[in-house]
């Protein structure tokens, strides 16, 4: 099954997910504003799907392809989509892997789906830093006070946190990314799709999430990783987070920053992720 199909989930809220592959199922689930096919950039599908591997990928709320309730939104709702997304395939055991603030809606939805979680990955994305709540509430006032964030503010952001510290210092590679991220197409489905994200994050944030509690309860087997010059989630407070999950092994991923797993050419995050999936095909 390669064709997109839009879910409807018990809140109202359209998904747009896809499944490949056949074999034991993997669900990854993205960062704030990524859109599905973004996974594609990071071979990690392609490579799950030749390890034997089914996978399904899908755009969060308020991404487009998928629809945007009105604001605010909570982790726990998009963990609620997810898990709406797995049952529409009818998956009762799967893998959860998120990236970045998918991480999180992994989180919420290993402690609350009650099919089996054969193993929890999570990859730049399990302990937010001062750096990550600032951009977070920066944000959430440009949109407050302007209706939007500029769009020289969201790409300056992005450089400064997605790429290498050895990228940054290239300025002909710093101009060319500048290039990429102003030409995309819209990522958001309406403004709702933004704020909605923002406010799910900060609200996750805020409440001191991932809880000890709540790591401890992940009882699956658990692989984190972590970039060396990540801003968001630095690896320090990966490594510490990663001690209260019962069953975890972390790795520290260097050079690169939190746009890792898109933009490393070794693809190393890549590897781990199915060779982990790959030793947890016969696990109970």
């Amino acid at each position: 099954m390669t064709e997109r199909q839009l879910i409807t989930t018990a809140s109202d809220t359209a998904i747009a997910a896809t499944r490949i592959g056949d074999g034991p199922t993997v669900l990854l689930s993205g960062g704030l504003g990524m859109p599905s096919g973004v996974w594609q950039f990071t071979g990690i599908p392609n490579d799950l799907v030749k390890a034997g591997f089914s996978v399904i990928t899908y755009s969060a709320r308020g991404v487009t392809p998928s629809s945007a309730p009105p604001a605010p939104y909570s982790v726990p709702e998009m963990a609620d989509d997810a898990a709406a997304v797995l049952n529409h395939f009818e998956v009762d055991d799967a893998i959860l892997a998120g990236y970045s603030m998918g991480c999180y809606v992994t989180q919420a939805l290993a402690s609350a789906w009650p099919g089996h979680v054969r193993g929890v990955a999570m990859l730049a994305g399990l302990r937010s830093s001062a750096i990550g709540e600032i951009v977070n509430d920066m944000e959430l006032g440009l949109l407050d006070r302007l209706g939007e964030i500029p769009e020289h503010v969201a790409i300056f952001e992005q450089l400064m946190t997605t790429l290498s510290p050895t990228t940054l210092s290239n300025d002909a590679a710093v101009r060319s990314w500048r290039e990429i991220l102003s030409s995309g197409d819209p990522v958001w489905s309406a403004p709702d799709g933004l704020k909605g994200q923002l406010s799910a994050s900060r609200s996750w944030m805020l409440a001191k999430e991932p809880t000890d509690d709540r790591l401890a309860g992940i009882t699956a087997p658990a692989l984190v990783i972590a970039f060396e010059n990540d801003l968001f989630f630095p690896p320090a407070g990966g490594r510490e987070a990663a001690s209260h999950l019962p069953n975890a092994e972390f790795h520290e991923i260097g050079g690169q920053a939190h746009g890792g797993v898109m933009l490393d050419p070794e693809r190393r995050a890549a590897g781990l992720l199915v060779d982990f999936c790959s030793r947890l095909r016969t696990s109970p």
